[in-house]
């Protein structure tokens, strides 16, 4: 039976997939390729603004960054073959045209006291134009002419419809003529200035809070620095549930600071854009790059500051992820300190995926922004990777070995391994590369692709493997009890009984040489303690050795002599009493 934890990783596993498979397939459907027409024209790319609909093509009048009505015209499929017809894009352009005219003639005489403009509607050649009338003026300016193509775009009679737009420009004249007196203008530049002081007192505030957060950031980092003082031992990281829990947290806490020093970078880019614009919308001459403003920029600065965000937040859910992973052991290991390192292994090459796929989507959705379709961007996305993969195969092999390195379990942060000719602890493991610190301190970077043999000296458990000489002349009964009895009274020991698994168990002789007695002794110690723990253990067998008088092994050699001629001690030996040292 599946249990219910299976379940969900399975489940989780298939949404996964899903989910990036939908998202990296931007190719549509054969049901959804238009299929080409039989003698159908074809249609030339629509301008910036200009939208069509069935039969019409619609664009919007604008003047001084204001939109004031919607215009149409009949569909133009080639616009390189206009013949006698205005397209909309061109029509809304001269209307825009000639309220500036008019704009300007009602201000040339005086700032202090424009011309009136008056906007009225005749019908002219059976069509309704909307002219403006300057001042005492004998003859009007022609504006625009209400169209069928308007009315039946906006489903009103061509009366009514003029009307409305009559008042609208006559609004929007009295307006524009308003805010260029010189009243005005002092006006605005009274608001400019007034906005540009509490832009800079917000920034003031934001920045005396930035600097507290770097202070609070590098005291503790202090604190991060001083708890991982490095040693020449290999085995400083040791015992490692601690070690890694009181890291995890000093690290989320810089994290977390990292994150609002990050959203108030953000607020004061924002806060300088949008006063900016406000500014920028105070004068009439400058509304229309305003809107420019609250534009693209806008929108890059949301996409950027959104996948950074994201980002951000995300490196605080695996954070939780991985207490939530210590705390109900999903995946069954055996003992907890392997539950760490493999967690932090794992934790860290997901945090590395996610970053780049976060960047990914931060580039296509600015790019798209720019007119390309996300379609093209993926298609020259996947033919670079192709061609940096033909070109980069060694980049390759990295990834695939380490994707087998992390799911394989081979050795995570914190093992202790030996990839010859080097040793050390896993100080940082990706898809590409693995480095190790030896016992120097030096920091050595391997290829994935270069590792084929990996010795883990801290996986699961760890053995200290003791050899001892000692003289040939040592009763073994005698050194074989006293070692049973020490190991019993060190395995006793709370202190050590902790970093051990079993009792120290003494094999027995394995050798009988000309140099002494060969006695070995394993001690079966948890991940990582076989130095501490042999070291203390022969710290107490020299001094049991010194206790009783056991002399350590050594080369043994005897002199025969023999007798002379006259019969003297003939076929006797003559031997030291004491041994001679080679």
């Amino acid at each position: 039976m599946i249990n219910l934890h299976q379940r969900w990783w399975r489940w989780g596993a298939i949404a996964f997939l899903t989910f990036f498979l939908a998202l990296l397939s931007p190719w549509p459907g054969l049901a959804q390729l238009p299929l080409p027409a039989i003698n159908q024209t074809p249609a030339t790319p629509l301008p910036p603004g200009v939208t069509r609909i069935g039969e019409l093509e619609i664009t919007d009048v604008r003047f001084d960054g204001n939109t004031l009505f919607t215009i149409a015209a009949p569909t133009i499929r080639d616009r390189s073959k206009l013949g006698d017809v205005m397209p909309v894009e061109l029509r809304a352009e001269l209307i825009q045209s000639n309220l500036r005219r008019v704009l300007h003639s009602a201000l040339e005489g005086d700032r202090r006291s424009p011309a009136r403009v008056d906007i009225g509607v005749a019908r002219l050649h059976n069509a309704l134009v909307i002219s403006a009338r300057i001042g005492q003026a004998e003859r009007t300016t022609r504006l625009l002419t209400v169209t069928e193509a308007d009315s039946d775009y906006h489903q009103l009679p061509p009366e009514t419809l003029a009307q409305q737009w009559r008042d609208i420009l006559q609004e929007q004249m009295n307006q524009a003529i308003q805010e260029r007196t010189h009243a005005a203008l002092i006006r605005q530049i009274e608001q400019a200035v007034l906005i540009f002081f509490k832009v800079g007192a917000g920034s003031f505030v934001i920045l005396i809070v930035q600097r507290f957060l770097i202070r609070q950031r590098k005291h503790l980092q202090g604190q991060l620095e001083t708890a991982t003082t490095p040693t020449a031992e290999p085995e400083w990281v040791l015992p490692l549930l601690p070690h890694l829990r009181h890291h995890f947290f000093l690290k989320q806490r810089i994290k977390l600071i990292s994150l609002v020093r990050y959203l108030l970078l953000w607020v004061q880019v924002a806060l300088w854009l949008l006063g900016l614009a406000a500014i920028l919308r105070l004068f009439p001459m400058t509304r229309g790059l305003s809107s420019q403003v609250y534009g693209l920029p806008i929108l890059w600065m949301v996409v950027w500051f959104g996948t950074g965000l994201l980002n951000q937040f995300a490196d605080l859910a695996f954070d939780r992820i991985r207490v939530f992973w210590e705390q109900n052991n999903l995946l069954k290991f055996a003992d907890t300190q392997r539950q760490t390192l493999r967690i932090s292994t794992t934790i860290e090459v997901m945090r590395s995926l996610k970053t780049a796929v976060i960047y990914l989507t931060r580039l296509v959705v600015i790019l798209s922004s720019l007119g390309m379709p996300v379609s093209s961007i993926l298609a020259v996305g996947g033919f670079l990777a192709l061609a940096i993969s033909l070109g980069s195969q060694n980049l390759v092999k990295d990834v695939i070995n380490g994707l087998l390195i992390v799911w394989e379990d081979q050795y995570g942060i914190g093992d202790v391994v030996e990839i010859e000719p080097y040793s050390g602890m896993v100080e940082n493991l990706n898809l590409r590369i693995t480095q190790l610190r030896n016992a120097e301190g030096h920091l050595i970077t391997i290829p994935n692709s270069m590792i084929t043999k990996v010795a883990n000296l801290t996986r699961t458990w760890s053995r200290v493997n003791l050899e001892l000489w000692v003289d040939i002349e040592t009763n073994p009964d005698r050194l074989l009890s006293l070692l049973n009895d020490l190991s019993i009274h060190f395995y006793e020991e709370p202190e050590w009984q902790l970093k051990m698994l079993e009792r120290p168990e003494v094999l027995g002789i394995d050798q009988i040489t000309a140099s002494g007695l060969l006695v070995r002794i394993w001690i079966k110690t948890q991940p990582g303690q076989q130095w501490p723990v042999g070291r203390e253990f022969r710290r107490r067998l020299l001094n049991l050795m010194a206790a009783e008088g056991i002399a350590v092994g050594r080369l043994h050699q005897q002199l025969h002599l023999a007798r002379d001629r006259n019969g003297r001690n003939d076929n006797a030996e003559n031997t030291y009493p004491f041994p001679l040292e080679s």
